[in-house]
């Protein structure tokens, strides 16, 4: 007996389009359903009856679905699926084993068989349903709503693995879906959580290339930029990340002027060039302790274009009176154009070579100390 409703016209199409698939089954994904043997492909006659039992069958699973029979239920889903596997009947059932998993808090399965729905029914109506549930499994995993039991009584998030490959199949699935950027924004947030921070950075860089007008972006750039930022509040000497938090703060506020973070943004650029500055005054005082005072002067000179700094007062006292160490004379003006650093004497074969090496608006200024930590003296306080 056919469902209420349903139209043999439909039925005819349905029919129509499995006869289709059967035509190209020597070359075709039918193919591989029936490749342990060739022989089994249904003719036309035998379609038909499986149509109409797979139908009946169908039925009497979802029936069994609504009393809360889900074992019950399951277990007929799968045996369409597997004997009746051309049948309109055996998509809905491999759609409902998706969904029987899902209830049962079997995050694998549940999102394994519906991976199996979108690459074997993609032209069904359900596929974005399918994947709207794989996205919703992958965020319940990442937040911990599932949980597995070690020994049956320790709990266990799902594993970062497994988050990382279920976003990356669900974007893979459809790269232009409304769950591909989200799916790209959660990997990000995922390797940002393990402190992976490379990867994290590359992430949330990722999204904003493919997808830059999508609403995630602008978070994705803010979050480039914060990343580098905390480096930097730990201590990091390195000065790529002061010039990456830069960069990402100014794409912000160029790029998403109208966000909630181009604000943020530019109180962060802010931040950054008081961090520069005490870095410039830190390398000025270790040449100065060095009695290197022609460098010292060079980066005591660059603290100056920073205002807001509570080092300027003292850079520039200290840029002062090491040009009067330097020049007997005192200048006219204690912030004139700062002489060269301190340079070993060459040889005039030396000399020319050097010049070759240096354009004429490229004066050598001399770099940070090697290692770690710039100056070992306390800068707390600029005037001491």
């Amino acid at each position: 007996m056919l469902p209420s409703g349903y139209s043999w016209r439909l039925f005819a199409a349905l029919t129509t389009t499995a006869l289709i698939y059967l035509h190209q089954a020597q070359s075709g994904p039918i193919r591989d359903l029936f490749k342990n043997d060739l022989e089994s492909i249904p003719n036309s006659e035998n379609l038909l009856k499986q149509e109409k039992q797979s139908r009946v069958e169908l039925e009497s699973a979802l029936a069994h679905e609504a009393r809360g029979n889900s074992g019950k239920a399951l277990s007929m889903h799968k045996d369409i699926v597997r004997n009746y596997p051309l049948s309109s009947a055996a998509s809905t059932s491999q759609f409902q084993i998706g969904v029987l998993y899902n209830a049962a808090e079997k995050p694998g399965k549940a999102f394994d068989a519906f991976q199996s729905f979108i690459e074997n029914y993609t032209g069904d109506p359900a596929f974005i349903d399918a994947l709207r549930y794989q996205y919703e499994i992958a965020k319940a995993g990442q937040k911990g709503n599932y949980k597995k039991m070690i020994l049956g009584v320790i709990p266990r998030k799902t594993q970062t693995s497994d988050l990382l490959k279920w976003h990356g199949k669900i974007i893979n699935n459809a790269p232009h879906s409304e769950y591909a950027p989200l799916s790209q924004f959660a990997i990000a947030e995922i390797y940002e959580t393990e402190k992976k921070t490379a990867m994290a950075i590359a992430s949330y860089q990722a999204l904003v290339d493919k997808y830059p007008s999508h609403t995630t972006s602008a978070e994705a750039q803010f979050r480039i930029g914060s990343i580098s930022k905390r480096e930097i509040n730990r201590g990091s000497q390195d000065h790529g990340n002061i010039t990456s938090a830069r960069d990402a703060m100014e794409d912000v506020i160029v790029a998403y002027k109208d966000s909630e973070r181009a604000e943020q943004a530019r109180k962060a650029l802010a931040q950054f060039d008081l961090i520069e500055a005490q870095r410039l005054y830190e390398i000025g005082r270790f040449y100065e302790n060095q009695k290197q005072y022609r460098s010292a002067v060079v980066y005591y000179q660059k603290v100056l274009k920073f205002p807001g700094s509570k080092y300027v007062t003292d850079a520039k006292q200290r840029h002062s009176n090491l040009l009067l160490k330097i020049s007997p004379q005192k200048p006219n003006n204690a912030q004139s154009e700062a002489p060269a650093p301190d340079q070993p004497k060459y040889t005039r074969l030396q000399s020319l070579t050097r010049k070759l090496r240096f354009t004429k608006d490229r004066e050598p200024v001399p770099g940070p100390p090697t290692g770690n930590k710039t100056p070992s003296s306390d800068t707390s306080n600029p005037q001491s």
